[in-house]
Protein backbone atom coordinates (compact mmCIF):
# COMPACT_ATOMS: atom_id res chain seq x y z
CA UNK A 1 0.00 0.00 0.00
CA UNK A 2 1.41 3.18 -0.64
CA UNK A 3 1.75 6.20 1.35
CA UNK A 4 -1.33 8.15 -0.80
CA UNK A 5 -3.45 5.06 -0.30
CA UNK A 6 -2.56 4.98 3.67
CA UNK A 7 -3.72 8.74 3.54
CA UNK A 8 -6.40 8.46 1.91
CA UNK A 9 -7.77 5.38 4.40
CA UNK A 10 -6.96 7.44 7.16
CA UNK A 11 -9.11 10.39 5.97
CA UNK A 12 -11.88 8.76 5.05
CA UNK A 13 -13.28 8.02 8.78
CA UNK A 14 -12.88 11.89 9.30
CA UNK A 15 -14.95 12.62 6.13
CA UNK A 16 -17.57 10.43 7.02
CA UNK A 17 -17.83 12.25 10.50
CA UNK A 18 -18.43 15.57 8.96
CA UNK A 19 -20.62 14.32 6.68
CA UNK A 20 -22.61 12.67 9.39
CA UNK A 21 -22.26 15.88 11.67
CA UNK A 22 -23.09 17.72 8.34
CA UNK A 23 -26.50 15.95 7.91
CA UNK A 24 -27.59 15.62 11.67
CA UNK A 25 -27.33 19.82 11.53
CA UNK A 26 -29.19 20.20 8.30
CA UNK A 27 -32.54 20.26 9.62
CA UNK A 28 -31.92 23.17 12.39
CA UNK A 29 -30.21 24.99 9.14
CA UNK A 30 -33.42 24.43 7.41
CA UNK A 31 -35.65 25.52 10.29
CA UNK A 32 -33.31 28.87 10.74
CA UNK A 33 -33.69 29.50 7.11
CA UNK A 34 -37.23 29.68 7.04
CA UNK A 35 -37.44 31.72 10.10
CA UNK A 36 -35.65 34.06 8.33
CA UNK A 37 -37.87 33.59 4.83
CA UNK A 38 -41.27 33.88 7.10
CA UNK A 39 -40.15 36.96 8.82
CA UNK A 40 -39.28 39.14 4.79
CA UNK A 41 -41.58 36.99 3.06
CA UNK A 42 -44.49 35.91 5.37
CA UNK A 43 -45.94 32.30 5.30
CA UNK A 44 -47.97 32.54 2.16
CA UNK A 45 -45.05 33.95 -0.13
CA UNK A 46 -42.62 31.25 1.35
CA UNK A 47 -41.76 28.69 -1.04
CA UNK A 48 -39.57 24.93 -0.13
CA UNK A 49 -37.15 26.33 -2.98
CA UNK A 50 -36.76 29.36 -1.73
CA UNK A 51 -35.95 28.42 2.07
CA UNK A 52 -33.53 25.20 0.51
CA UNK A 53 -31.86 28.25 -1.55
CA UNK A 54 -31.11 30.14 1.73
CA UNK A 55 -30.33 27.01 3.70
CA UNK A 56 -27.57 26.36 0.99
CA UNK A 57 -29.11 23.13 -0.55
CA UNK A 58 -31.24 22.01 -3.00
CA UNK A 59 -34.88 21.46 -3.51
CA UNK A 60 -34.75 17.95 -4.01
CA UNK A 61 -32.38 17.51 -0.56
CA UNK A 62 -34.68 19.54 1.31
CA UNK A 63 -37.83 16.80 0.98
CA UNK A 64 -35.45 14.79 2.44
CA UNK A 65 -36.69 16.37 5.58
CA UNK A 66 -39.42 18.45 5.37
CA UNK A 67 -42.14 17.73 2.80
CA UNK A 68 -44.08 20.74 3.12
CA UNK A 69 -43.84 24.22 4.11
CA UNK A 70 -46.10 23.25 7.92
CA UNK A 71 -43.62 20.54 8.13
CA UNK A 72 -41.01 22.87 8.69
CA UNK A 73 -42.99 25.49 10.98
CA UNK A 74 -44.44 22.85 12.86
CA UNK A 75 -40.93 21.76 13.65
CA UNK A 76 -39.97 25.38 14.24
CA UNK A 77 -43.09 25.90 16.92
CA UNK A 78 -42.21 22.40 18.65
CA UNK A 79 -38.32 23.17 18.68
CA UNK A 80 -38.65 26.81 20.14
CA UNK A 81 -42.37 27.62 21.88
CA UNK A 82 -42.57 23.99 22.85
CA UNK A 83 -39.29 23.08 23.93
CA UNK A 84 -39.77 26.47 26.01
CA UNK A 85 -42.56 25.15 27.56
CA UNK A 86 -40.98 21.97 28.56
CA UNK A 87 -37.95 23.68 29.80
CA UNK A 88 -40.04 25.89 32.02
CA UNK A 89 -42.19 23.10 33.06
CA UNK A 90 -39.03 21.20 34.30
CA UNK A 91 -37.72 24.63 35.82
CA UNK A 92 -40.81 24.96 38.05
CA UNK A 93 -41.03 21.47 39.06
CA UNK A 94 -37.72 21.52 40.55
CA UNK A 95 -37.60 24.84 41.84
CA UNK A 96 -38.10 25.20 45.59
CA UNK A 97 -38.96 28.76 46.01
CA UNK A 98 -42.19 30.89 46.63
CA UNK A 99 -44.42 31.15 44.26
CA UNK A 100 -43.08 34.82 42.46
CA UNK A 101 -39.67 33.64 42.64
CA UNK A 102 -41.14 30.40 40.63
CA UNK A 103 -43.17 32.44 38.32
CA UNK A 104 -40.22 35.46 37.57
CA UNK A 105 -37.81 32.23 37.01
CA UNK A 106 -40.77 31.06 34.01
CA UNK A 107 -41.55 34.36 32.97
CA UNK A 108 -37.69 35.01 32.21
CA UNK A 109 -37.33 32.10 30.23
CA UNK A 110 -40.33 32.86 28.31
CA UNK A 111 -39.30 36.59 27.79
CA UNK A 112 -35.78 35.31 26.64
CA UNK A 113 -37.10 32.61 24.22
CA UNK A 114 -40.31 33.57 23.07
CA UNK A 115 -40.59 37.29 23.44
CA UNK A 116 -36.90 38.75 22.73
CA UNK A 117 -35.77 35.49 20.61
CA UNK A 118 -36.80 34.22 17.08
CA UNK A 119 -39.73 32.43 18.27
CA UNK A 120 -41.62 36.08 18.04
CA UNK A 121 -41.72 35.40 14.20
CA UNK A 122 -43.91 32.58 15.03
CA UNK A 123 -46.73 34.75 16.87
CA UNK A 124 -46.05 37.38 13.74
CA UNK A 125 -47.43 34.61 11.32
CA UNK A 126 -49.70 33.04 13.12
CA UNK A 127 -51.58 36.51 13.38
CA UNK A 128 -50.73 37.84 9.87
CA UNK A 129 -51.89 34.40 8.23
CA UNK A 130 -53.39 32.11 10.52
CA UNK A 131 -56.60 32.26 8.67
CA UNK A 132 -55.27 30.77 5.72
CA UNK A 133 -53.60 27.87 8.10
CA UNK A 134 -56.52 26.04 9.78
CA UNK A 135 -54.60 23.12 10.78
CA UNK A 136 -51.62 24.87 11.98
CA UNK A 137 -53.96 27.01 14.45
CA UNK A 138 -55.53 23.91 15.51
CA UNK A 139 -52.09 22.42 16.63
CA UNK A 140 -50.43 25.25 17.90
CA UNK A 141 -53.74 25.83 20.12
CA UNK A 142 -54.31 22.15 21.22
CA UNK A 143 -50.88 20.62 21.31
CA UNK A 144 -48.85 23.71 22.84
CA UNK A 145 -50.62 26.38 24.35
CA UNK A 146 -52.50 23.88 26.26
CA UNK A 147 -48.77 22.59 27.45
CA UNK A 148 -48.58 26.30 28.49
CA UNK A 149 -51.86 26.48 30.27
CA UNK A 150 -50.75 23.59 32.19
CA UNK A 151 -47.37 24.57 33.31
CA UNK A 152 -49.13 28.21 34.63
CA UNK A 153 -52.12 26.30 35.98
CA UNK A 154 -49.85 23.92 38.04
CA UNK A 155 -48.14 26.69 39.36
CA UNK A 156 -51.50 28.76 40.96
CA UNK A 157 -52.25 25.21 42.03
CA UNK A 158 -48.87 24.88 43.91
CA UNK A 159 -49.24 28.09 45.61
CA UNK A 160 -52.49 27.68 46.85
CA UNK A 161 -51.71 24.04 48.32
CA UNK A 162 -48.68 26.26 50.22
CA UNK A 163 -50.52 28.29 51.44
CA UNK A 164 -49.92 31.60 48.98
CA UNK A 165 -52.70 31.82 47.15
CA UNK A 166 -56.17 32.57 48.00
CA UNK A 167 -58.13 29.22 46.27
CA UNK A 168 -60.69 31.55 44.80
CA UNK A 169 -57.09 31.54 42.43
CA UNK A 170 -57.99 28.71 40.95
CA UNK A 171 -60.59 29.92 38.87
CA UNK A 172 -58.78 32.34 36.83
CA UNK A 173 -58.32 32.13 33.52
CA UNK A 174 -54.29 31.54 33.47
CA UNK A 175 -54.29 33.34 29.75
CA UNK A 176 -54.41 36.49 31.95
CA UNK A 177 -51.75 35.77 33.24
CA UNK A 178 -49.21 35.21 30.35
CA UNK A 179 -51.10 37.77 28.22
CA UNK A 180 -48.62 40.65 28.69
CA UNK A 181 -45.60 38.63 27.32
CA UNK A 182 -47.98 37.97 24.19
CA UNK A 183 -48.72 41.86 24.14
CA UNK A 184 -44.74 42.20 24.04
CA UNK A 185 -44.10 39.42 21.19
CA UNK A 186 -46.59 41.42 18.81
CA UNK A 187 -45.46 45.30 19.71
CA UNK A 188 -41.85 43.90 19.22
CA UNK A 189 -43.11 42.97 15.86
CA UNK A 190 -45.22 45.93 15.13
CA UNK A 191 -43.68 48.68 16.36
CA UNK A 192 -40.33 47.90 17.67
CA UNK A 193 -38.49 50.02 14.89
CA UNK A 194 -40.69 53.44 16.03
CA UNK A 195 -41.57 52.93 19.20
CA UNK A 196 -39.18 50.15 20.71
CA UNK A 197 -40.33 48.28 23.94
CA UNK A 198 -37.39 48.01 27.13
CA UNK A 199 -38.66 44.14 27.11
CA UNK A 200 -36.62 43.63 30.60
CA UNK A 201 -38.84 46.69 32.34
CA UNK A 202 -41.61 45.46 30.83
CA UNK A 203 -41.21 41.69 31.93
CA UNK A 204 -40.64 43.20 35.79
CA UNK A 205 -43.63 45.19 35.37
CA UNK A 206 -45.43 41.80 34.10
CA UNK A 207 -44.04 39.65 37.26
CA UNK A 208 -45.27 42.44 39.66
CA UNK A 209 -48.42 43.30 38.22
CA UNK A 210 -49.41 39.40 38.36
CA UNK A 211 -47.67 38.63 41.71
CA UNK A 212 -48.71 41.43 43.79
CA UNK A 213 -52.36 41.19 42.88
CA UNK A 214 -52.57 36.98 43.38
CA UNK A 215 -50.51 37.45 46.87
CA UNK A 216 -52.96 40.00 48.07
CA UNK A 217 -55.91 37.77 48.13
CA UNK A 218 -56.77 36.55 51.24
Amino acid sequence: MSVTDVQQVGTMPKNETRRRRRKDARPAEIIEAAFKEFEQKGFGNSTLASIAERAGISRTTIYLYYKTKEAIFEAAIRGTVEQTIDEATHLAQGHEGDFRTVFASVLDLVYQRLVSGQASIILKVLVAEGQDMPDLIVFYRTKILSKGEQLIQGLIARGVSNGELSPDCLEYDVRILVAPAIFAGLWRNVFDKIDPLDIEAFKQMHIRLICDALLSRD
